[in-house]
């Protein structure tokens, strides 16, 4: 059956950034689909159990989709997965599953649903990228390069959606209060290398803190949810703290060795 009110499919559904859109779409009169490998989403979601990394199931899932509604007016990719460890030994395996999902899984879903948002000649996609896909972060460098990634490939889709009607947009969240540090890789300090050892300590708890005292998701929902009502969105979207936000910009237009030292005071490095 078609539909006849917006519809949105939505990522990482089961949790944090994900979750939150979720439900915040639905109060708004969206009819949602949930994305997640647990099917857990909020209720009145309409939930589609998919690994965004398999592709002939995501494609199986959103062809199923198209057939009940005809119409996707907003994908918001929001499935993600961090890793904290240092690059000289972090483990290619697990720097290869972020890459996978946070990377290949955005690439993926865009592959799986842009035909008929270019089709139809609108939709937004919504890419959850991060401000550490805008600056390096220590000690999360394969978080930090995976987002990097995803802020090419959107702006580099935008180019490409030239006249279809179809946006295209990446969110960039600072610090946000989610399960994301309990459900990530992390290495053991007394595995590393002991000249790393202090300072991935000191970082590693000033990344924990800033987690638990970040905005909540559903502060990020609510911006996702103004992006998707834009005729015309900027490249990318900041949301955070103000520190966060304008981290940015300060990168920008401070010479670079001191604005990786402003990172280190920031982070306790020594």
């Amino acid at each position: 059956m078609l539909s006849n009110s917006p519809c949105a499919l939505i990522t990482g559904a089961s949790s944090g950034i994900g979750y939150a859109t979720a439900a915040f779409f639905l109060t708004k009169g969206w009819r949602v689909y949930g994305l997640s490998r647990s099917g857990k989403v909020p209720a009145g979601v309409l939930p589609l159990v998919v690994d965004i990394t398999d592709e002939s199931s995501l494609a199986q899932a959103v062809k199923e989709l198209v057939k009940e509604t005809g119409r996707l007016d907003a994908v918001i990719n929001a499935a993600g997965i961090g890793g904290a460890g240092v690059l000289e030994t972090f483990p290619v395996a697990e720097a290869r599953k972020i890459m996978e999902t946070n990377f290949f899984g955005t690439l993926l879903v865009l592959q799986a649903t842009l035909p008929l948002m270019r089709e139809n000649g609108r939709g937004t996609f919504v890419a959850i990228s991060s401000i550490a896909g805008l600056l390096g972060v220590p000690f999360h460098g394969l978080y930090s390069a995976s987002k990097f990634a995803v802020e090419g490939l959107i702006e580099s889709l935008r180019l490409e959606l030239t006249g279809t009607g179809v946006r295209a947009v990446s969110i960039c969240p600072g610090d946000t209060a989610t399960p994301i540090m309990g459900n990530q890789y992390r290495a053991q300090t007394d595995e590393l290398p002991i000249f790393y050892q202090k300072n991935y300590t000191k970082a590693d708890l000033a990344m924990r803190d800033n987690v638990d005292q970040g905005i909540p998701p559903e502060q990020v929902a609510a911006a996702i949810f103004r992006t998707v009502l834009q005729e015309h969105p900027n490249i990318r979207y900041p949301v955070g703290s103000w520190l966060q936000i304008i981290s940015p910009l300060v990168k920008r237009f401070l010479p670079g060795r001191l604005f990786e030292r402003m990172m280190a005071g920031y982070y306790g490095l020594q």
